[in-house]
């Protein structure tokens, strides 16, 4: 079973920060899970919230700030003192960094943007996405499934996952199939055996998140399911 890095080593960096992913290196693990969002002026970033205040020394939303206003802003101090001038990390950086790394990723679509803006969004994600190595292996994933169709239209070639809040839908496999997904990513707290049994049925592979809980982990071990996102990827337990 892969773990992978939730927003990078999570639980001793503060996340989706170059701190966050470098210490997968030391640690070699060869998986990360990241978001992208875009900035106001159309650069694409890494960061789960629709607003900074969470995760920066200031407030607002993301889509409404340039990204010269993002990189002021300070994305370190709120997780420890040490990591103080922590800047946000741009889809540029990390996909040189993957490339460098051969680290494997997954992908979240993540933004508020709709309409004409939502596909200037997947149309520069894609443009990005064309620089990644062929040797690092790669997921694109989101909650939006009419994002994730578009998406899928524009690169094809590209793995897809179904991410799932809270209970499964009875469509699941339904849904799944629409989309040209390979993969379902639902949370674990909500999973069943009888329905993990039913994806692999359908030729559906399965990751879950966020799994920090080793009992959890042997549990869907058991059940033969693919990955579990971490905060904590290098626990032995998990």
């Amino acid at each position: 079973m892969k773990k992978i890095a939730h927003r990078g080593i999570s639980a001793q960096a503060p996340e989706n920060t170059r701190s966050a992913f470098e210490k997968m290196i030391t640690l070699s693990v060869d998986w990360l899970e990241t978001d992208i969002d875009i900035t106001s002026d159309g650069e694409l970033v890494l960061i789960h919230d629709n607003k900074v205040d969470r995760t920066s020394d200031s407030s607002g939303s993301v889509n409404d700030m340039s990204l010269r206003d993002l990189q002021k802003l300070d994305f370190g101090r709120w997780f420890g003192e040490e990591f103080t001038g922590e800047r946000i990390v741009t889809l540029d950086w990390l996909i040189d960094f993957i490339n460098q790394q051969q680290i494997n990723v997954n992908f979240e679509l993540k933004t508020d943007v709709k309409g004409d803006k939502q596909q200037f969004y997947l149309t520069h994600v894609c443009q990005a996405l064309r620089r990644v190595s062929t040797k690092v292996e790669m997921i694109v994933s989101s909650f939006d499934v009419n994002m994730l169709k578009k998406f899928h239209a524009l690169m094809p070639e590209v793995v897809i996952g179904v991410l799932v809040e809270n209970q499964l839908p009875d469509n699941l496999v339904a849904i799944a199939k629409s989309v040209g997904a390979s993969y379902v990513h639902p949370d674990g707290d909500y999973l069943t055996k009888e329905q993990t049994q039913e994806l692999i049925d359908n030729h559906l592979q399965i990751n879950v998140w966020t799994v920090n809980d080793s009992v959890m982990a042997n549990k869907l071990q058991r059940w033969r399911i693919q990955a579990v996102f971490t905060d904590f990827p290098k626990v032995t337990s998990l």
